[in-house]
């Protein structure tokens, strides 16, 4: 399946295999995020007990990844979109726009095969190097000059 994820320039430097950590997961998403790795293993992908790697399935833009961080402080850090190939039975898929609702502490979430919006939120256990085709940094300045409707 081909994905692509944001991740930062820093954490992909030498790594050897990119997992989640609850380190990086705000308070007050930790519950939800807690219903995500539970839901993985119902569907039969383990997480070790981590929070999921994020990725979508579709094309993305430069506007998704200024709502998922914030561009002046986080993404001026240096970002990248990871485009990887992955395989099919570690990957969750489920609707991007309601688990947001269930964040919020609005709704209900649940995964689903195949979710009917594109992009497609994926969450993984882990993504390996070997999976990746292709790393494209993202800008780090200037995001209120860009077209955020260009893709990634």
């Amino acid at each position: 399946m081909l994905l692509r994820t944001f991740q930062p320039l820093e954490r992909l430097r030498g790594c050897r295999v990119l997992v989640g950590g609850w380190e990086w997961v705000s308070p007050g998403e930790r519950r939800a995020y807690r219903a995500m790795v539970a839901a993985m293993e119902r569907a039969g992908v383990c997480t070790e007990g981590r929070p999921p790697v994020w990725a979508w399935r579709g094309e993305l833009r430069l506007l998704d990844a200024a709502m998922l961080f914030d561009p002046e402080y986080q993404l001026s850090a240096g970002f990248a979109t990871v485009e990887f190939e992955a395989p099919d039975e570690l990957a969750v898929c489920s609707d991007y726009g309601r688990w947001n609702d269930y964040l919020a502490g609005d709704g209900s979430w649940e995964v689903c095969p195949e979710p009917e919006r594109e992009p497609a939120q994926v969450c993984l256990p882990y993504l390996l190097p070997e999976w990746t085709r292709d790393v494209r940094p993202l800008p780090v300045a200037g995001w209120d000059e860009l077209d955020l409707t260009a893709p990634v």
